[in-house]
């Protein structure tokens, strides 16, 4: 054992499982590393790790590599190509033991811890056994030969199983075919694996999965096959898939070779023979190799190997990789000659690099590199100036295969190979050799070479790399030998969606043009999820043409459709195909023989969705007619039912009604109607009419759609005159419940739980959320150390934040406007390999990158909470809807309808109810509400407190227009009295300029009379059927209408009096500059209104509001100053209290509860319980005799001897007190 970096007296030598101490890394980070060299290579089938014996110091999380040569690493993967993270420890004594479910075969077993608590500390113990490999090595031209013509392959499960090892990028493994087509061909391709399968139908399947695995280096193989279904994998990396055609048997009876084949063959891509050994190749678990070792003289026929050994030499070819830009060899050459040679492999994924630089000694130089991919050579010489040569192909060399380059430069001569095609360039130079070539870099201001070389040739010197010496490169640590530590991280392909992956030695990129798709993996649609979608997104246009992608991020691509929206709300989505113009069907007499597929612009799947998320969806068919029957009705149940046509449901089953009618009734729309033309039939065209006549409808259930196929029969020949034409109408669906998926979170602790959120590697959130809260969590989920937590803060900033692994990440994004508005907002949020993104409303982003190393799947154990964290805290008030987690939506609804604590069925808040009286304004918090009664003449909780003032007759409140002028064409005034002395100005509008007037007062006789001059003649306007001066409060709005011309007023619930009045020309009806608003009297009244005035409104002045508010305004006088406010004996009105919600306790487990609390005697507890039972009921008997003595007070506007009189009216006008508020006591005895 051995370690990266340990502890003092905590060495490697310590990790063994149940050992007393334990490895500990001296650098907590995630480069450390224990290795164990097993002394030969093994077959390891497991490993146990434990922590240091402290609890808080052990590995939660490691990766595993392996490799046979201590110095190339393959890593542990998961089946989708991502390094598997092995779970460990929780505490530092406890032994977690894995499994791997493809036994490892190295000599180096290499553990990479990614999680830890307090220190990395690891004790370590590995399961398995020997190896026993039986090998065969090909040469090239070597093969192995199995005769199935006796003994033939027939099969519908099958097996391959097969280790190999090769520096060749290309080769055939294993290839045979059947007499009836059957093919399988397994191969290597471009240092990548290719399968081939064909089980007879004659369309090939084609299977590719690996990278680079022309390293030299063992790689494992396996195919398993169930009849259609295939999953290929190679060194753990594995695909599914269909073999295409509809047999499920593979049958070969031809010879079956290993290695290579003698002749090219169908099926196979390459022509080359396989180079490089193969281990323990199993065919449906028969070992072939060992078979073949074993065979008798008898088997000869059966088994034939052509040159192929049973041993497994190693290649001299030893490569070297630069690790950085900064390494380079130096390698000598022959000095002073007019001529050099030089020649090397490379495989690289940079697009600049220096491969060779060569210093004449003679002035110039020569240099070959790499510059975007493509192979150039710089040049300089004695009198020639420096030029670049680029004509060397137009293919891109950093895609990751060995090239070979031979360069040959002699006088006047330059000629450049590459990967065997010579190009020659002639240009007039003389020069002679330096004493050194700088190999990979060592060339000041030039991009050195990252990547791997091999077969370094110079002027036909070879020298083997581990025979360098120090002086001949550079630099260490920074160069390694005899390994290609190249990492192909395009393969699997990272990038989702089609993407196209682009690679350098330290990142990938994905270029997702023309995909539909954004982000850094191509993981998020550019495209809606719906019409309503692109609609919600502001759109208005109709009908509109555009692309939706039904899943989102999911795996189904975007399609075309065409929206339509209208102003009730309603939005229809078509599918459109391409059979949508009227076809005529002619010369197609028996039943079903015109057969017309229909082509839409979606697949099932996609229109499965649509219609799933849609309220309701239809298609429309028509069958026009002449002569050409169409059900052959009628058709009763008891009879074979035997249709000339018919349609195809989405399952592919034969639909026995048409549309317009229902299913299973065997009848056409005018069927079901009555409506036929001839009423014995059930459908127009069976009545077989001479003229044209049609059968049409609406196809409405969404089980059956969209139709797939067309069947038409009894239309003749091409002679008669039997026809007939259909048209197929598109799909149209309308509506998408995800945006019906809405609820209401009414309480701060209420939440729904959703199973567990697996963001694993890569994942997503899209949802959209209408709040008024400033800081709240809307989404949250744990696992042990890891997180995902989507936050508002502060009102207008929305935090993505997560941990995965390392520390705490966040995505901040902030906006300009407020998100606690009380607006929709859409939020999109990716994680994937690259980066953490965040986009709200769709066009504010924010994104961060992943830090460097291996990207950590994110471990989340917690349902995933939306509406507050895991423990019910900081949570979120406002409404959420569209919820879609990697791109599947999440039913918030349900669990509203469910009744959940706290939450409703559709955005509903407190100001819904219209809690807020006399125009208030109404803020939502959605747990409570705020009224805002700035702009009402109320106060209050919900603006329903009067301010009024108890008017005597020398009292006075005078409102000053003060510096602008008011005037009107359309006044709204308010004011409410009470009175029962019949005299004075309730309110009254004065302009000293103009002389215009408007004054609301009470006449003697106890009737309201309204007078105005506008500045043409005066009117006015008498309220005289009823007696306003009773004590009664009275409510009076007063408002101007159409254009001034037309006065209306209203009081309390009586029938409204107007008048309307002509105004001459040379005049108008504004009400010009108004100064003065009076109160009780104006300034030349002795005596004014006597009596309490409240609710007092102008348009939006409200002069008592203000009057008694903590500053009035200057321009607010009062007379005298004792006047106090009154709320003129009108009770506030309150609205009904809400109904307090709490938590529901949570489910207690009854046989825990029992485990740790054992049942009490019962005896005992029976006569505990009954004595407190008597100590309440005597306790509640004594609080209740106390209590009903005094019941409480009330508040009364009766005048004392009003329980005489015989009316209210009566009541006031002989009271011996006046109207006055008393308060009253009941007492019960």
């Amino acid at each position: 054992m051995n370690a990266t970096s340990s502890m003092p007296g905590r060495g490697a030598e310590n990790a063994r499982l149940l050992g007393g101490s334990a490895w500990t890394a001296k650098n907590q980070d995630f480069s450390q590393y224990l290795t164990l060299d097993l002394g030969d290579i093994m077959n390891v089938t497991g490993v146990a790790t434990q922590g240091r014996p402290s609890p808080k110091e052990f590995v939660m999380e490691y990766g595993i590599s392996y490799g046979s040569n201590g110095l190339d690493y393959a890593e542990y993967r998961e089946i989708d190509g991502s390094t598997k993270m092995f779970k460990a420890n929780t505490d530092g004594d406890g032994i977690r033991r894995n499994r791997f479910e493809t036994p490892i075969i190295a000599q180096y077993i290499r553990i990479n811890p990614t999680r830890w608590s307090d220190r990395i500390a690891m004790r370590v113990e590995l399961y398995g056994c020997p190896y026993v490999a039986d090998v065969l090595y090909f040469n090239g031209t070597a093969l192995l030969q199995r005769n199935l013509e006796n003994d033939p392959i027939t099969s519908r499960r099958d097996s391959i199983q097969l280790r190999f090892r090769t520096n060749r990028a290309d080769g055939v493994l294993l290839y045979s075919r059947g007499s009836q087509g059957d093919i399988l061909a397994l191969q290597l391709v471009n240092n990548r694996m290719l399968l081939n399968v064909d089980l007879g139908s004659g369309l090939l399947t084609s299977l590719s999965v690996g990278s680079l695995l022309d390293d030299n280096l063992w790689h494992d193989v396996r195919i398993l096959r169930n009849r259609r279904e295939i999953i290929f994998t190679v060194d753990r990396v594995m695909i599914r898939e269909k073999v295409k055609g509809d047999y499920a048997q593979l049958d070969l009876n031809h010879n079956l070779y290993i290695g290579g084949v003698p002749n090219i063959q169908e099926g196979l891509v390459v022509t080359q023979n396989f180079t490089g050994c193969i281990e323990n190749m199993y065919l449906n678990y028969t070992n072939v190799i060992q078979a073949v070792k074993d065979y008798r003289h008898e088997d000869y026929y059966k088994y034939q190997r052509v040159q192929a050994l049973s041993s497994c030499p190693q290649e001299p070819i030893v490569p070297i990789t630069f690790l950085t830009a900064n390494s380079y060899a130096k390698l000598p050459g022959y000095e002073g000659v007019s001529s050099l040679n030089l020649s090397l492999d490379f495989r690289t994924f940079e697009e600049n690099g220096l491969l060779a630089y060569h210093r004449f000694t003679s002035p110039g130089f020569v240099k070959l590199f790499i510059e975007t991919g493509k192979i150039k050579v710089e040049i300089a010489a004695e009198n020639v100036p420096k030029v670049t040569l680029d004509n060397f192909g137009t293919d891109l060399l950093n895609d990751g295969r060995w090239h070979k380059v031979i360069m040959t430069l002699a006088t006047n001569s330059l000629v450049l190979s590459v990967d065997g095609r010579p190009m020659k360039t002639v240009r007039l130079m003389a020069f002679r050799t330096g004493s050194s070539y700088l190999i990979g870099g060592g060339v000041p201001s030039t991009s050195g070479f990252i990547g791997c070389m091999r077969q370094i040739n110079v002027d036909g010197h070879y020298k083997s790399p581990l025979n360098w010496k120090d002086e001949e490169f550079c630099c260490k640590g920074e160069i390694v030998f005899d390994a290609c530590q190249m990492i192909d991280r395009c393969n699997p392909n990272p990038c989702e969606h089609r993407g196209v992956c682009k690679q350098t030695s330290e990142e990938f990129y994905c270029d997702c043009s023309g995909t539909g798709y954004a982000g850094a993996v191509c993981h998020m649609s550019a495209n809606p999820v719906s019409c309503e979608s692109f609609r919600q997104s502001g759109a208005n246009a109709s009908p509109v043409d555009i692309n939706i992608d039904v899943d989102g991020s999911g795996p189904l691509r975007a399609f075309p459709v065409t929206c339509e929206f209208f102003s009730d709300g309603r939005t229809y989505t078509y599918v459109g195909h391409k059979n949508d113009q009227t076809t005529v069907v002619n010369g197609f007499e028996a039943p079903g023989s015109f057969v017309q597929d229909i082509a839409y612009n979606a697949d099932v799947d996609q229109m499965e969705i649509l219609m799933n998320r849609s309220y309701t969806c239809r298609q429309r068919l028509r069958y026009d007619c002449r002569r050409s029957r169409l059900l052959n009705t009628p058709s009763p149940e008891t009879q074979e039912f035997r249709p000339f046509s018919w349609w195809m449901s989405r399952q592919n089953q034969r639909m026995d009604y048409w549309a317009g009618a229902l299913p299973g009734s065997r009848k056409c729309e005018c069927g079901i109607r009555g409506s036929c033309v001839d009423r014995t039939k059930w459908c127009n065209c069976d009545a077989a009419l001479e003229t044209w006549t049609a059968d049409e409808g609406e196809i409405l259930d969404k089980e059956y759609l969209p139709v797939r196929q067309l069947r038409f029969g009894d239309t003749g020949t091409p002679l008669d005159d039997k026809e007939g034409k259909y048209t197929l109408g598109p799909l149209l669906c309308e509506g998408d419940v995800l945006y019906d998926n809405v609820v209401t979170f009414r309480v701060a602790d209420a939440t729904i739980d959703f199973p567990t959120f697996d963001m694993g590697h890569s994942g997503d959130l899209t949802f959209e959320f209408k709040t008024t809260v400033q800081n709240a969590v809307l989404i949250h989920s744990k696992g042990p150390s890891d997180f995902v937590k989507v936050s508002i803060s502060g009102g207008d900033t929305l935090q993505f934040e997560y941990q995965a692994g390392s520390g705490a990440r966040t995505v901040t994004v902030e906006t300009s406007n407020k998100l606690s508005d009380n607006q929709w907002h859409s939020v999109s949020i990716e994680r994937n390999r690259k980066e953490a993104r965040m986009i709200v409303d769709g066009a504010l982003k924010s994104q961060i990158r992943e830090p460097p190393g291996p990207i950590r799947a994110m471990l989340l154990t917690s349902p995933l909470v939306v509406g507050a964290t895991v423990d019910y805290r900081d949570g979120f008030v406002g409404c959420m809807r569209g919820l879609m987690v990697n791109g599947r939506h999440l039913d918030m609804r349900a669990a509203a309808l469910a009744g959940l604590y706290g939450i409703g069925i559709g955005c509903t808040g407190k100001c819904d109810s219209n809690p807020c009286l006399n125009n208030g304004t109404c803020h939502e918090k959605y747990d409570s509400y705020v009224c805002d009664c700035r702009f009402t003449s109320f106060k209050g909780p919900i603006c329903a407190d009067e301010i009024g003032v108890n008017m005597q007759s020398n009292y006075m409140i005078q409102y000053d227009f003060a510096g602008s002028y008011k005037s009107t064409l359309s006044e709204k005034i308010r004011v409410g009295f009470t009175t029962t002395d019949p005299k004075g100005i309730l309110m009254g509008l004065y302009s000293d300029i103009s002389k215009e007037y408007l004054t609301l007062q009470v006449s003697n006789s106890g009737h309201l009379r309204l007078v105005f001059d506008f500045g043409f003649e005066r009117r006015e306007i008498i309220f005289e059927d009823q007696n306003f001066a009773t004590g009664q409060f009275h409510d009076v709005r007063i408002r101007r209408e159409e254009s001034g011309t037309r006065v209306v007023m209203e009081v309390d619930s009586y029938e409204p009096r107007s008048i309307t009045y002509k105004i001459n020309p040379s005049a108008d009806a504004q009400f010009n500059n108004i100064q003065h608003l009076y109160l009780g009297r104006n300034k030349t009244m002795a005596e004014g209104f006597i009596g309490c005035i409240s609710r007092v409104e102008f348009d939006d002045i409200y002069p008592l509001k203000w009057l008694f508010q903590q500053n009035p305004p200057p321009n607010i006088k009062k007379e005298p100053s004792s006047i106090s406010e009154d709320f003129c004996g009108i009770e506030p009105v309150t609205n009904a209290p809400d109904v307090r919600e709490t938590r529901p306790p949570p489910i207690v487990d009854e046989d825990k509860l029992q485990e740790f609390y054992p049942p009490a005697h019962s005896a005992i507890l029976g006569g505990i319980l009954a004595v407190l039972f008597i100590a309440l009921v005597c306790m509640a008997i004594l609080i209740g005799r106390y209590m009903s003595r005094h019941k409480g007070d009330y508040v009364t506007q009766e005048d004392k001897g009003a329980e005489y009189a015989p009316d209210q009216h009566f009541a006031v006008m002989h009271a011996a007190t006046g109207h006055q508020v008393q308060q009253k006591k009941e007492i019960f005895i």
